[in-house]
């Protein structure tokens, strides 16, 4: 029998002490660590499949959204007056493990100033020294040769890759160093610069498998071990939250949450609404689009856009999709031999066949290595006008003071990561991103019906200030394209494809604009805070409750005071795990 079942088959009630919405990158932590109590029954309701496949588990492969098969959700963001009205494609992973089975597979923590900050904005007990544990809860660290910081504590692995089989790999980060910027060994280190180059951290097991959370926290034989008490039905949609309201002579008017009516996601199987009642607590991981959708949709949110999309009111509560941030990156795009590229895989069958012999008798070769091994961070305010890093006071680099923390990270791809299609060429991607972005957009329902996608204002560079690190990004970048062919020698193989034609503000906006793309790190939609401050509008407590409501917590990057300037999938499972402890503690649960 399978340890995950579909949509039930015939009408059904469910009762559960907790009830976790969806089983995505948070959601499966906080599945597992919360069933590992005998004595708590949990309910998982994931819109996607399990679709656990050999392809779904090579890293390479399960990366490409474009595949066939591939676990990607993708839909078109608002056109943004700003950009010269472009939209861009949202994406997110739709499956039990979330956007953990697609990404890019990096492992990165953050420097500590990014939850410090998080600290200086009222988010007592969020601060770094308060979530270094559950790093180490979560993480398992398989070699540790090149690394300063080994933990071996959990069942997440992760690994480094610090040879890269794309040999101008080599060439690009000389070209960092000699623009100031000093080598790490490991970028996850608390003592890591402000501004540093260093290898990134992977999630592949041992067997080079994508360790998703899905795998980690969630695999086959545990959930089989737990079946009596935990129940996952994937393929399921939830419609609506229900609500019991109450008068409180303390509080006043206050919403209890009692359950969820949940269909299958795919409309020809919805044959019922099914309800699944919460003993305890409901605790929404849906992601930053998913969750405040759910929200709204329950009737939590701005109250005239409510009305407007005709969902009855229960509470008016602006910030539910407000305040959305992701990363900006403009790619700059070069054609490259065809072993510093990716692309040989689709452009040499030899080549292609190779890589799948190599991976499937040892693990190894182009199918489970990364096509970004390291990266880049730097505060921009520091680049002088050749794009060199001066050398600022050792204290200005201290990453654990909010005020040092980089705005902007350069990533080397092995890879087109352009939003466009380009058959037949190897090309290579230097990517400048925006991580400290002050623009802010929304998610809002697109319609009252749940199946429908919501609409998602990206609302970059709604703030201009956002261009000024990213025009210091594209410079950097373009030094480092001469530096790689000065570097070559007198047969430079890094010819420019698609780069700006110049270097005044005014090119490099209008190439910016011509030319950006979303990260996919989508936060801080439910955001956390202390309530009733008007100057900081906020969804969930310091314990990650819903203001106002009672039995209600959310659990993924939507929670984020403000986004980190770090790629989100580490901090997702560091916040599941934080609020198993504290749904533990506020239960009496043993932990």
């Amino acid at each position: 029998m399978s340890a995950y079942a579909s949509h039930p088959r015939a009408r059904a009630r469910y009762a559960s002490m907790c009830a976790n919405l969806a089983g995505g990158t948070a959601g499966c932590v906080l599945a597992s660590r919360l069933s590992e109590d005998p004595s708590v029954s949990v309910l998982v309701i994931e819109q996607g499949p399990v679709a656990d496949t050999w392809a779904s588990r090579v890293p390479v492969i399960s990366g490409d959204p474009y595949r066939s098969g591939t676990l990607a959700s993708t839909w078109w963001a608002l056109p943004m007056e700003q950009v010269d009205r472009r939209s861009l494609q949202v994406m997110r992973g739709e499956a039990l493990g979330g956007t953990s089975r697609i990404n890019s597979l990096l492992y990165t923590r953050g420097m500590p100033g990014e939850y410090n900050r998080w600290t200086e904005l009222g988010c007592e007990g969020w601060g770094y020294d308060d979530l270094e544990p559950y790093f180490v809860k979560s993480e398992d660290t398989l070699n540790t040769i090149h690394k300063k910081l080994i933990v071996n504590g959990g069942p997440w692995q992760n690994r480094q890759f610090v040879q890269s089989p794309y040999k101008v790999m080599t060439n690009v980060a000389a070209a960092v160093r000699d623009a100031g910027i000093g080598y790490v060994d490991d970028l996850n280190d608390p003592s890591c610069p402000a501004a540093a180059i260093g290898a990134l951290d992977i999630i592949e097991d041992r067997c080079f498998h994508r360790a998703s959370t899905y795998l980690a926290f969630l695999p086959p034989k545990l959930t089989q071990q737990r079946k009596s008490r935990l129940k996952i039905c994937t393929n399921s949609i939830v419609m609506r939250l229900n609500f019991e309201q109450i008068t409180d002579s303390v509080f006043g008017q206050r919403l209890i949450a009692r359950g969820v009516h949940f269909e299958a996601t795919n409309p020809r199987s919805a044959e019922f609404t099914y309800f699944a009642k919460a003993k305890k607590e409901i605790i929404l991981c849906a992601g930053a689009l998913g969750s405040p959708q759910i929200l709204m949709l329950s009737g939590i949110g701005p109250k005239a856009h409510l009305q407007e999309k005709g969902v009855p009111v229960l509470l008016d509560m602006p910030a539910v999709g407000s305040y959305l941030q992701d990363h900006v990156g403009v790619p700059l795009t070069y054609q490259v031999p065809q072993n510093d590229s990716l692309h040989q895989l689709q452009n040499n069958i030899f080549a292609a066949i190779k890589a799948g012999i190599t991976y499937i008798f040892t693990g190894r070769g182009l199918l489970s290595s990364p096509f970004q091994n390291l990266t880049t961070l730097l505060p921009t305010r520091f680049l002088d006008d050749t794009s060199t890093l001066a050398a600022p006071d050792p204290s200005e680099l201290d990453a654990s003071i909010p005020r040092n923390l980089p705005d902007l990270e350069l990533m080397p791809l092995a890879n087109n990561s352009t939003d466009a299609d380009i058959p037949g060429k190897e090309l290579f991607t230097l990517l400048p991103t925006l991580i400290r972005p002050r623009s802010q957009g929304t998610v809002r329902l697109a319609t009252g019906n749940p199946r429908a996608r919501p609409d998602v204002d990206l609302n970059f560079f709604q703030d201009p200030a956002d261009y000024v690190p990213l025009r210091k990004g594209v410079r950097l970048a373009l030094r480092l394209a001469e530096d790689v062919r000065r570097s070559q020698g007198s047969s430079p193989t890094f010819a420019d494809f698609i780069v700006p034609g110049g270097t005044s503000d005014e090119v490099v906006d209008e190439f910016i604009r011509k030319n950006l793309r979303d990260d996919y790190h989508y936060t801080s939609t439910c955001r956390m805070g202390p309530a009733g401050d008007p100057a900081r509008p906020t969804v969930v407590d310091l314990e990650l409750k819903v203001h106002g409501v009672n039995r209600l917590r959310v659990c993924d990057t939507s929670i984020f005071p403000e986004i980190l300037g770090t790629h989100t999938m580490a901090a997702a499972v560091v916040v599941a795990e934080k609020c198993a402890d504290l749904i533990k503690a506020s239960h009496k649960v043993s932990p």
